[in-house]
């Protein structure tokens, strides 16, 4: 069973222990000079690498636009995500990038369409390859397009991207082997998804196809809705963290763990028991960027309220100035 401070190695990367940052949009951020991406940002990801997280995914850049170079691939855009990747690595983080193809209705998507979709899909790879990223992460989570392929109560198409897990997880699969052959051999493609597709057969048959096609590593979250199964007696976590489980029992890669992990407790209990490799924390690294280094050391973390308990309600997605933990640590 993995220990909280134990190394683990992805495709020939040591992840120095087993706390990642989780991917998650920064809102009220503003890029400099009208691009994206701009210095807050670049402190923003800094600071977490710097508190000691393993492993940093970061925030969902929707793919479109970087086979020509334009929208969120720009030229500025670019540098600042250079410098991130660079910037972590200075900390000794591995950094990946999470790539999204935004929210379409897939079908009603021509093949053509899909076929650009992937174009964009193996360009933005091979960029993040370029800009030092050690990795990328598909965004086949949460509803969005890529989900909606993969889940086989909405995916009706009647092509080869429809149908059976082979032809549901196409879109990505069939991009491998010339993303493989265009990148260094220590490049991590990752997945995220959920384990209910829309039951956890069908998304254990998708992490295994993912696995089968060379996928390195599945971040498991939730697909078109959160799950409301019960969690086992004892189990600490939400039923999304537990789904996590469910697939890790399935295949032979790492999985991480995600969803509402705020404190050191649950960390050391999913890693403990052997329901993770890995286990990703979102708000509690948006209000503590030292949330690593203190779970490590045994100090407290600086807490995150939940303000609610869902994503709409965190205050730090509409202004990240209004978190109240962010405004105790800074006060």
């Amino acid at each position: 069973m993995a220990k909280l401070a134990d190394d683990i190695m992805i495709r020939g990367n040591r992840v120095k222990n087993r706390i990642a940052m989780a991917p998650m949009v920064t809102f009220s951020f503003r890029g400099d000079n009208g691009s994206y991406y701009g210095r807050q940002h670049i402190e923003h990801y800094t600071d977490r690498a710097k508190g000691g997280a393993g492993l940093i995914i970061l925030q969902a850049t929707r793919v479109l636009g970087a086979a020509q170079a334009t929208d969120m691939w720009s030229a500025d855009n670019r540098r600042v995500l250079r410098q991130i990747a660079g910037n972590c690595h200075d900390y000794g983080a591995v950094v990946m990038m999470q790539l999204s193809c935004g929210d379409m209705d897939i079908n009603q998507l021509a093949i053509d369409d899909i076929q650009a979709m992937q174009a964009d899909m193996k360009q933005a790879a091979l960029a993040a390859c370029d800009m030092g990223f050690d990795g990328v992460e598909y965004h086949f989570a949460h509803g969005y397009t890529l989900c909606k392929f993969i889940d086989a109560s909405y995916n009706q198409r009647t092509d080869c991207y429809g149908g059976n897990a082979l032809n549901r997880t196409r879109i990505l699969t069939d991009l491998l082997p010339d993303i493989r052959s265009s990148v260094h051999d220590r490049f991590i493609v990752s997945v995220r998804m959920g384990a209910y597709l829309p039951e956890s057969r069908q998304g254990i048959e998708t992490a295994r196809a993912f696995e089968s096609a060379g996928v390195d590593l599945l971040h498991i979250s939730f697909g078109m809705k959160p799950p409301e199964t019960p969690v086992p007696d004892g189990f600490i976590c939400s039923p999304t963290t537990y789904s996590g489980y469910i697939i890790k029992k399935e295949v032979h890669i790492p999985v991480i763990a995600v969803n509402e992990i705020r404190t050191a407790e649950q960390v050391r209990f999913l890693l403990d028991n052997d329901y993770a490799d890995v286990v990703a924390i979102g708000r509690g690294m948006f209000t503590d960027p030292a949330f690593a280094n203190h779970v490590l050391q045994g100090e407290p973390v600086n807490k995150c309220f939940g303000c609610g308990g869902t994503i709409p309600a965190c205050r730090w997605f509409t202004d990240h100035t209004l978190c109240p933990g962010n405004r105790l640590k800074t006060s």
